[in-house]
């Protein structure tokens, strides 16, 4: 199958977009790591007060607090970040099982340096936390890969369709 060369042009744009928003991650994942616990914890206390209403509807009112907000954030910006790699994976057209083991190696490397960070920056390090990230980057990693699956598919199915008739 060959590509035309626009379709070249316009997957080259969107590996180098996708690549910058993968370093973009990574600089604010770790950029977060290097705050102190104060600054830390009032970015935290604002994103609570933003969002109290929707964790209220899914969590009991006590449960509601500031270590859940940097817990479910560090969780969303890992799978953020999983979601991108396997998109440029996907992208490169290299979607393989080694590809994806390493997207996802990427992202625990990315935890594992974000913790060692946080050892720098006097707020500790801790190994749940990592667990936690490493959670994020496989969540995103096979909610891509699921919907590149089904997406895939109902291209196969409406080509057959189109071969039969």
């Amino acid at each position: 199958m060959f590509e035309s060369q626009k379709g070249m042009k316009t997957r080259k744009t969107w590996i180098t977009i996708l690549s910058i928003l993968i370093v973009a991650n990574i600089v604010f994942i770790w950029g977060n790591s290097l705050k102190s616990r104060s600054e830390s914890q009032m970015l935290s206390l604002g994103v609570l007060q933003f969002i109290r209403p929707l964790l209220s509807a899914i969590f009991s009112p006590e449960n509601v607090t500031d270590h859940l907000v940097r817990k479910l954030a560090h969780f969303t910006e890992f799978g953020a970040l999983g979601a991108e790699f396997v998109l440029l994976t996907i992208l490169l057209q290299k979607v393989k099982l080694q590809s994806v083991l390493n997207c996802l190696f990427a992202g625990l490397v990315v935890a594992v340096t974000d913790e060692t960070i946080q050892i720098f920056s006097s707020r500790g390090s801790q190994v749940a936390d990592i667990w936690i990230d490493f959670s994020g980057v496989v969540a995103g990693v096979l909610v891509i890969l699921l919907i590149f699956a089904i997406v895939k598919s109902a291209k196969r199915s409406k080509e057959s369709s189109a071969h039969s008739a």
